[in-house]
């Protein structure tokens, strides 16, 4: 059974979560061919390897954090009006969102939340040697890009820690974080494993130069990804399979 789980998710992962990429291009990302749910003893070894501070490492929610993205968005496609046939609009429309349901991502915040720069992994060009800094958007401080669809901003901070916590299930707010210049998020996981480790290093090192003080908090989706892309049934087999560990 577990070998069809891992089947089962590694298609609808490919037809789903990343088709926003070309079959080559998802090959060379380092895309892990067996998916498989993450415990939290995994998720803890993880985090170690990637030097992670256990205070700013929070767990996306399996569910809330796209079913809010869901939200947000449904308002913004209802306000978008088509007319005499031109969807110039929408399309410029799904272009961000297809953005913010990227598996990989950065966000910059200012101090009091509002996001100011966001980078996801189908704009990280050639993919080997998987380079983030495209078009030069970590030369300058704070980070930006020319990118149109990804200088849309449509939520800040406080949704993404609201819509993750702790293994142990405590949130982070906004009241809580450390007093800070700006604030910087990594969105990551383990089957885009080549993207998240060289998101987190080259993250990691763009903040240690600064002078301002940069707070990095790191969100872990692998689970809620992959929750997100799969069907009724194959939800059931995940649970049964978590159950049966």
């Amino acid at each position: 059974m577990k070998s069809n789980l891992k089947i089962s998710l590694l298609v609808l992962l490919l037809v789903i979560v990343l088709s926003g990429c070309s079959l080559v291009y998802k090959v060379l990302l380092g895309v892990d061919t067996k998916p498989n749910w993450s415990t939290d003893k995994h998720i803890t070894s993880q985090a170690k390897k990637y030097k992670i501070p256990e205070e700013f490492n929070l767990i996306q929610d399996t569910v809330g954090y796209y079913e809010e993205l869901k939200v947000i968005y449904q308002s913004k496609f209802d306000e978008v009006e088509i007319i005499d046939g031109d969807s110039t609009d929408y399309f410029k429309l799904h272009r961000i969102y297809n953005d913010d349901f990227q598996p990989v991502q950065f966000r910059l915040f200012d101090n009091e939340g509002t996001e100011i720069f966001k980078m996801v992994n189908c704009y990280v060009d050639p993919p080997i040697p998987m380079n983030w800094n495209v078009g030069g958007c970590f030369d300058n401080f704070p980070a930006k890009t020319n990118i149109e669809s990804l200088n849309t901003h449509f939520f800040g901070l406080e949704v993404l820690l609201e819509n993750a916590s702790f293994l142990n299930s405590t949130k982070l707010t906004m009241e809580e974080l450390p007093n800070s210049d700006y604030y910087g998020v990594i969105i990551w996981n383990d089957f885009f494993k080549r993207p998240s480790k060289k998101l987190i290093k080259t993250v990691q090192k763009y903040v240690q130069k600064r002078i301002e003080k940069v707070t990095l908090i790191y969100i872990y989706n692998h689970n809620s990804y992959l929750w997100y892309s799969i069907d009724s049934d194959t939800r059931m087999k995940v649970k049964e399979a978590s159950n049966n560990k």
